[in-house]
């Protein structure tokens, strides 16, 4: 027995008892093991870790009013039923009656008028941003809430109201430093029944959850840092499934695997070239489409994922989104780059090779990407070798994520500037989930385009932007999305070379029930409680 893996089966069997006999069907077992990468923090709103597991695993414990579906479009979950008046202004809500805590005391409005309250008094990088647009919360009785919302909002179905986790107003309402809080108390179907820092947390169901018992009675979730002593043991039978996604190159072996399933879909994390939209040469359209032209990206997707992947689209929007606009599309053509740089005048005035200037300096960038990630290094040297075949020359710099950060996205704030010329860059599956993400991505406004680390600008995009913010219909959103696409693909402002699919292995002797969520994998509430009741 390899070492690593029998420590991990010794952690395993003290917190959740020994696996089935191989070839022993368990369609409800007592304990699913779930290995994750890292520790998540303590799991409320405030401590909880990353994005992806984090915000997954803390959703099972706390809850927001509605929930993505596998779709990921929002649903209502603790919400009977609601309305949203012709203005898109106003939200009416009715809770489902029979929710409680944790504790057992009843989930009401008037925890949701506290929680948003709340985090509008206690700054969060998440959580704070989405309920600005709220001008006023009524409550009528233990089930009734209405939202006025100052302008009408677009994202407000999405975030906050499929994002933002209800705190217990009973709990929270005398807490002044949350980020140093460790209570976990919610009303979602798991509760936190343990957890041991660097080694695992243990959660049990919630037998009173109000949309019904969960599927899987414990869910043991051992920390573990190295993707090979993951994949190892769940080879060997001692973990049941991972929230880590199998590499391409090991999918195919453990789709042959006895006793072992693969999920796979839609990734809606991208990986895109990033262009400093305010460098001097890079601001030119035209030289961002000849650059486009030059990258084979469909052969990146055969090369750097083994075809397990997409490629990605001009308009940024994944193909699988509902608000992806098949007219938009882009076909590279070394021919087409070369017949751009020739029309901007960007010909090879010395003989080196590189491509000049009208002024003589050479056409040469610098392209950052992130050390430690293979296929971004893979990807980056691609786009040099070929870059450098149209006569542009690239030098590739590979830094630790905080160096790229400093340059790309200074302290995360957009309106602080950047200084690089290009990035393989990548955004994470929320941001494909938002209504208004090409807004958000593309707005020459800072605090709209919060995450345009470009410094990209186009009035006409700017103005679809302010509509789509103020679109509450889904078949106008549609429309503006569209148009928005067209615009991004005609100018690029990103290049996005793909999107990697999400593929997980499983034990289905353990827990078969799973449901692959679009852009986010197979750890979500979805695998382990049933939608409730209308």
């Amino acid at each position: 027995m390899r070492r690593g893996v029998g420590l991990l089966l010794v952690c395993a069997l003290a917190m959740g008892g020994a696996p089935p006999a191989a070839g022993q069907p368990t369609s409800q077992p007592s304990a699913l093991r779930m290995a994750i990468t890292r520790d998540e923090g303590a799991l409320n709103p405030y401590t909880y870790q990353t994005g992806y597991p984090g915000w997954n695993l803390m959703t099972l414990i706390y809850e927001p009013l509605f929930t993505p579906d596998a779709d990921n479009i929002p649903q209502p979950w603790l919400v009977r039923q609601y309305t949203v008046s012709q203005d898109g202004r106003t939200w009416t809500f009715a809770l489902h009656p029979n929710i409680r805590w944790h504790d057992g005391r009843p989930f009401t409005a008037d925890d949701v008028r506290f929680t948003y309250e709340y985090v509008r008094r206690n700054p969060h990088s998440r959580w704070t941003g989405q309920v600005r647009t709220i001008e006023s919360i009524e409550t009528s009785g233990p089930t009734g809430l209405t939202i006025r919302l100052n302008a009408p909002s677009s994202g407000f179905a999405a975030q906050p109201l499929a994002d933002l986790p209800i705190l217990p107003r009973h709990i929270w309402e005398n807490v002044a430093n949350p980020r140093q809080f460790n209570d976990v108390v919610g009303s979602g179907p798991y509760r936190l029944a343990e957890m041991r820092d660097g080694q695992f947390y243990r959660l049990v169901a919630n037998d009173q959850y109000f949309a019904g018992r969960p599927k899987v009675r414990e869910l043991v979730l051992p920390i573990i840092r190295d993707a090979t002593v993951t994949f190892t043991a769940l080879r060997a039978g001692e973990i049941d499934t991972t929230v880590r996604p199998l590499a391409p190159e090991v999918v195919a072996e453990f789709e042959r695997a006895a006793g072992m399933r693969v999920a796979r879909g839609a990734g809606y994390a991208s990986t895109i070239l990033q262009f400093n939209a305010e460098h001097p040469v890079l601001r030119e359209p035209k030289l961002r489409v000849a650059i486009a032209n030059a990258i084979n990206t469909r052969l990146m997707v055969r090369l750097l994922l083994l075809g397990y992947g997409v490629v990605g689209s001009p308009g940024y929007i994944h193909p699988s989104s509902p608000f992806y606009n098949p007219a938009v599309t882009f076909t590279a053509s070394k021919s087409r780059a070369v017949q751009l740089l020739n029309e901007l005048n960007y010909v090879d005035r010395n003989g080196d090779g590189i491509r000049d200037l009208p002024d003589g300096a050479a056409l040469r960038f610098t392209l950052l990407t992130l050390a430690g990630n293979p296929v971004r290094i893979r990807g980056a040297d691609l786009i040099r070798s070929w870059l450098r075949d149209v006569g542009i020359d690239v030098r590739v710099v590979a830094q630790e994520d905080a160096s790229i950060i400093a340059q790309v996205w200074p302290d995360f704030d957009v309106c602080k500037g950047r200084r690089f010329d290009m990035a393989v860059f990548g955004w994470s599956a929320p941001v494909m989930n938002r209504t208004t993400a090409l807004r958000d991505l593309f707005h020459s406004d800072c605090r709209q385009g919060t995450i345009n680390i470009g410094g990209y600008r186009n009035p006409a995009l700017d103005r679809l932007g302010a509509d789509l913010a103020a679109a509450v219909d889904p078949a106008r959103q549609k429309q503006i999305l569209f148009e928005m696409q067209k615009i991004v693909a005609a100018d690029l402002p990103v290049h996005t070379l793909f999107y990697q699919d999400g593929i997980y292995a499983y034990r289905p002797d353990r827990h078969a029930a799973w449901v692959y969520q679009k852009g986010q994998g197979i750890v979500n509430k979805l695998s382990f409680i049933d939608p409730p009741r209308r």
